[in-house]
């Protein structure tokens, strides 16, 4: 247990802390990203700042906050030399401008293996968006298409044969995994409207990350396995490998959607969408009572809770 502080009005456990200050509240989240475990070697650097910052900007998005400022922290081996930071940064900024995010300090090291880490700050929009807010009856949501960037890492991997895609598949799911959308639009409307009870990023896959909602909001998520969204690009590439697309949206991750629950009376309005958040929500299930997560199929229902991965015990 941390001491407590009055200062503190979100702690550990959500996607991001939240601070009471002076000025009004202020959400803070960080990340790193570790060679060989969050990404492969070789990456193109600027591409990695890209990707370093969207998984941070994920987190404030799931809060419904608005980003302001980010450190840069590089650790790097020697030999590859005194551009690489600056290109990690140029990348982490092409990220952040669109946003208003400005880079104000960091710090360098060398070090075995490539680890870039960023700590971002943001004001809600609203009411801070939390993973405990659910309640039984809601409908849950999904943005975007899960399980795309699980089907880039295995591209990038080089699990497929050349040419085994269409090219404009093997780039949306490339992209998906190497230049990740964070969600920051919708996340802000969800908090400025209250359109959510609860949401979290989709980091880990749809159902761990179902799992870890529904047990702060001390509920039980029901998946609808019909229901989730499975781009074409997706489902090409499952078909390739004789898998079910529906399994890599459930336990892939890395694909930063936002997961959040709602009450049924914001159902229209969130199919409806928002001129500025340039993703569609899709229903996928429901908060019931009970616990854990659950997907429900033609072969009955099975526990999800733990469908994802772990970032101490899988590579890249």
């Amino acid at each position: 247990m941390l001491p407590e502080d009055e200062r503190v009005a979100v702690g550990p456990g959500d996607d991001a802390a939240v601070l009471r200050l002076t000025g009004g509240e202020l959400a803070v989240t960080t990340d790193m990203m570790v060679e060989g475990v969050d990404f492969f070697p070789g990456e193109d650097p600027r591409r990695l700042g890209r990707r370093a910052l969207a998984v941070n900007l994920s987190d404030l998005a799931a809060m419904g906050a608005h980003p302001e400022f980010f450190l840069l922290s590089i650790g790097f081996p020697p030999e590859k030399g005194d551009d690489f930071p600056l290109e990690v940064a140029r990348g982490a900024l092409t990220r952040a401008r669109p946003f208003g995010a400005s880079l104000v300090g960091g710090d360098l090291s060398g070090a075995p293996a490539i680890v870039v880490s960023v700590a971002l700050w943001g004001r809600p929009s609203g009411r801070p968006l939390l993973r405990s807010g659910g309640r039984e009856g809601d409908f849950l949501f999904v943005s975007g298409w899960p399980g795309r960037a699980e089907a880039g890492r295995r591209l990038a991997a080089g699990s497929f044969p050349a040419g085994a895609l269409a090219i404009e598949h093997e780039r949306e799911l490339l992209a998906a995994y190497h230049d990740p959308e964070p969600r920051v639009a919708l996340g802000l409307a969800l908090a400025r409207e209250g359109l959510a009870s609860a949401a979290i990023d989709v980091s880990d896959g749809v159902g761990l990350d179902a799992g870890r909602l529904a047990r702060a909001s001390g509920a039980k998520a029901v998946i609808e396995l019909g229901e989730i969204p499975i781009s074409p690009a997706l489902a090409e590439a499952a078909r390739g490998k004789g898998e079910d697309p529906v399994e890599w949206a459930l336990s892939g991750g890395d694909d930063y959607e936002l997961l959040f629950s709602a009450p049924p009376s914001a159902l229209a309005r969130l199919t409806a969408g928002g001129p500025d958040w340039n993703v569609p929500v899709t229903r996928i299930g429901r908060l019931e009572p009970g616990a854990g997560a659950v997907a429900i199929g033609p072969s009955g229902e099975r526990d999800i809770a733990a469908s994802g991965w772990n970032h101490l015990g899988r590579r890249a």
